[in-house]
């Protein structure tokens, strides 16, 4: 897995660690209807403003929907991801005061996530959809063990400081750098690893091409070969609010692998991508589409059908990095 590779410029880096202790110190403090005005109105300005990320996004929404949505319809989708991606960062901050109450409160568990509170070890799987940091967080406040490897932030001491928040309420965070024998341990001790499936990792960092809406991606390898080795399930779940700010926590898909395949973690790792897939085409306002996602392109692949700001696959984003 890869390491810290790059930094914040020093003039950057205390501005944004004084704005995050700033927000900490009123935003936690504000009513639940204030904060989803104040989504809803950092949102939209996002929406209006932030013209580069719009345009990844709708080149993201023009591969995936193509003319099935209208240039109207694209927008009012970026529009409520938008505001939906407003109110996730403010609950990060939100949910620091008086955690444990707050999520019994604000994140509600359907009956399909009932088998997540069985005493096994399972990965669950997740993208950045919804709100991926709560629920960890949540189901660590309803006494469940839970590991997850963050990747680390630009920005070191606001990366510190995250990762003690994430902790509140007894998450574990495992650094990126060494984290395989981490986690295979606390899977075989009967942990639940929460895994984010939606990131670019390269072939040099254990990543394999998967078709993701009918595009190859990289897709890190790592999690379908803890499930191959420990034999845990993989279970699809996701979170996401209502219009009063109110989480519901779902299940949609039990995978294992399957030890007939030819090559069982990749074919694993294929079926992972796809349930998320199903996911995100379902309610696709909850899924970060301002990321590049299809970033890559790889050997042979025809250039022409993947976004603009993608670039083809070099030497350097396939040798193995010890």
């Amino acid at each position: 897995m890869s390491t810290r590779t790059s930094t914040r410029p020093w003039y950057r880096v205390w501005p944004e660690y004084v704005a995050l202790v700033f927000g900490l110190g009123w935003i936690p403090f504000l009513p639940r209807s204030a904060v989803l005005f104040l989504a809803r109105f950092c949102g939209d300005i996002g929406f209006r403003f932030s013209k580069k990320l719009r345009r990844v996004s709708l080149e993201n929404l023009n591969l995936v929907f193509s003319d099935s949505l209208s240039p109207e319809e694209k927008n009012a989708l970026l529009s409520r991801c938008y505001r939906h991606f407003a109110l996730l960062v403010l609950d990060i901050i939100w949910f620091t005061r008086n955690p444990a109450e707050r999520m019994a409160k604000w994140v509600t568990w359907d009956a399909s996530t009932d088998l997540l509170f069985k005493d096994e070890a399972q990965l669950l799987l997740t993208a950045h959809y919804g709100n991926w940091e709560t629920v960890g967080q949540a189901f660590a406040a309803c006494g469940q063990p839970i590991l997850s490897v963050a990747a680390p932030l630009k920005n070191k001491p606001v990366d510190d400081l995250f990762v003690r928040l994430r902790q509140k309420t007894g998450q574990k965070i495992i650094p990126q750098q060494g984290a395989a024998r981490k986690l295979l341990q606390g899977l075989k001790s009967g942990a639940k690893l929460a895994v984010l499936l939606d990131q670019n990792t390269r072939p040099r960092d254990g990543g394999i091409f998967v078709d993701f809406f009918g595009l190859p991606v990289p897709v890190s390898s790592a999690p379908a070969a803890l499930a191959v080795k420990t034999g845990a399930p993989v279970i699809t779940a996701v979170c996401v609010p209502d219009d009063q700010g109110v989480y519901t926590v779902t299940v949609h898909d039990i995978l294992k692998s399957n030890p007939n395949a030819e090559n069982p973690v990749a074919d694993l790792t294929g079926r992972m991508t796809r349930s998320m897939e199903a996911v995100i085409r379902n309610r696709p306002e909850y899924w970060c589409w301002m990321y590049k996602r299809w970033h890559y392109i790889p050997e042979g692949a025809d250039p022409a059908r993947f976004p603009t700001y993608a670039r083809p696959v070099e030497p350097r984003d396939l040798r193995y990095k010890h």
